[in-house]
């Protein structure tokens, strides 16, 4: 809460709010697109309506402070389920270190999207699927909820269903042989389940066809921040804990079973190729590493008495200065960060008359949605495809100067709304038939000359 404005530094979180905002006031769920130019009508659902309609719930009632609160709580609400599972199982020392690997994962990605709000269900479903798993039982069916709430929420859901799936070696390897058969049909009968469950939402099986489309973008995971790769051109976070965690493996002898150390391996691969599966490695490598420190032959020993009261003065300390801030900061304006929000430029474009279709940066989609202007392309990259993407992030980057061309002189863009760093300004400056309308130091608009 102390840092919420940075929580509101991701263009996306307009169009959320408005997508859930839509959705409250006309009482349907979408099922083509309303919110593009270039895209207008073809096929697209809110699969993520639920996160959604939490957020302008929450943007409803106390506006951006609002959305800030309700990421903060459910990053915090995963955070502590994962600590209360860990120190179920681990002395206090590993415990508070695998949740603080955690955090600083989370942190890496927290941002007020729906990512976010599936945190908790994602943590409390594996939590219910490992502990199943390592004691050689079919999962509850308690956990079938989870999967419908998830779904719901985000994407990732297919992500539990595919990586929990794995799950059924381990439970098979640790059951006696005779008893294998029966679980391995009750495991499939629970992923059975589990995948119906997933249905359970206002799209049904389509929402998975939506999540899988997202996975299916191609060479467009090159140029959206969240789906590259780690760059390690620079020393940064991530670089830290990973080397920090293998030194700690080393030095403390850690041995993982080859299933677990597959499982650790699949995660690594993750988070080392897309950004945003960092947030999924924190919170399910502790899960997966967790019992090779319980039962390690010489065990990190608990802390004495005098060290644990120390340890709980330290926490209440933290807790004491957390609600206190969170008391400072209730009077706080909470804002997205200004370089998304174009709002003096789309001031000058309507002030010149300029109503037309309008070519946009990518990350001033959510701000155009938020205020009912036609974008030609947004954060809903699952609508546009990987191709439209990547072809139009070159032509603003002049990499592809015909397609800017192209697009230009199509007849359907009559004006353009574009960062200052966007090669295409440059362009625009010195092409015929276009004017130089407004600039300030978050976007520049140029409009086609009337012939």
């Amino acid at each position: 809460m102390a840092t919420g404005t940075r929580l509101l530094d991701d263009p996306d979180s307009h169009w959320h709010v408005h997508v859930g905002a839509r959705i409250l006031a006309e009482g349907h769920f979408p099922q083509t697109d309303p919110y593009s130019h270039s895209f207008a009508g073809a096929p697209w659902i809110a699969k993520e309506w639920l996160s959604q309609v939490l957020f302008a719930a929450a943007h409803r009632i106390g506006g951006w402070f609002g959305v800030v609160a309700l990421t903060a709580f459910a990053a915090a609400l995963a955070v502590a389920l994962l600590s209360r599972e860990l120190l179920a199982r681990l002395p206090l020392v590993p415990a508070l270190a695998l949740t603080g690997f955690a955090l600083l994962c989370t942190i890496q990605h927290l941002l007020a999207r729906p990512h976010v709000l599936a945190m908790p269900a994602m943590v409390l479903w594996f939590v219910l699927l490992f502990r199943a798993a390592e004691t050689a039982r079919v999962p509850s069916l308690a956990a079938l909820p989870l999967m419908t709430w998830w779904s719901n929420l985000h994407g990732s859901f297919t992500f539990g269903l595919a990586f929990g799936a794995l799950l059924v070696i381990e439970a098979a390897m640790r059951a006696a042989p005779a008893d294998r058969l029966r679980l391995v049909l009750g495991w499939g009968a629970f992923g059975l389940a589990a995948l119906a469950a997933a249905c359970l939402h206002p799209y049904g099986p389509e929402v998975i066809v939506a999540a899988f489309r997202v996975l299916d973008l191609g060479a467009a995971k090159t140029v959206i921040m969240e789906w590259r790769p780690q760059d390690f051109s620079s020393f940064g976070l991530f670089e830290a804990f990973l080397l920090a965690g293998l030194g700690l493996a080393l030095v403390l002898g850690l041995r993982l079973s080859p299933f677990r150390t597959v499982l650790l391996l699949l995660l690594l691969h993750l988070a080392l190729s897309h950004f945003r599966h960092v947030t999924t490695l924190g919170f399910i490598a502790p899960l997966v590493v967790a019992p090779a420190l319980a039962r390690r032959p010489a065990p990190i020993p608990a802390a004495p008495t005098g060290t644990r009261l120390a340890a709980a003065m330290a926490l209440g300390l933290v807790g004491l200065v957390a609600v206190t801030g969170l008391t400072a900061t209730a009077g706080r304006h909470f804002a997205p960060a200004p370089r998304w929000m174009p709002e003096a430029a789309l001031a000058a474009a309507r002030a010149a008359g300029l109503t037309g279709p309008v070519l946009n940066d990518y990350a001033f989609g959510g701000f155009l949605i938020a205020r009912g202007v036609p974008t030609f392309i947004d954060g809903r990259a699952e609508l546009y495809g990987g191709p439209f993407v990547v072809e139009t992030m070159r032509a603003m980057g002049l990499k592809d100067v015909a397609r800017l061309d192209a697009i230009l002189d199509g007849g359907q863009v009559q004006w353009t709304l574009l960062e200052p760093s966007t090669p295409a300004v440059a362009y625009l400056d010195r092409r015929p038939g276009w004017r130089r309308v407004f600039a300030d130091e978050v976007a520049v608009v140029h409009a086609r000359e009337a012939r």
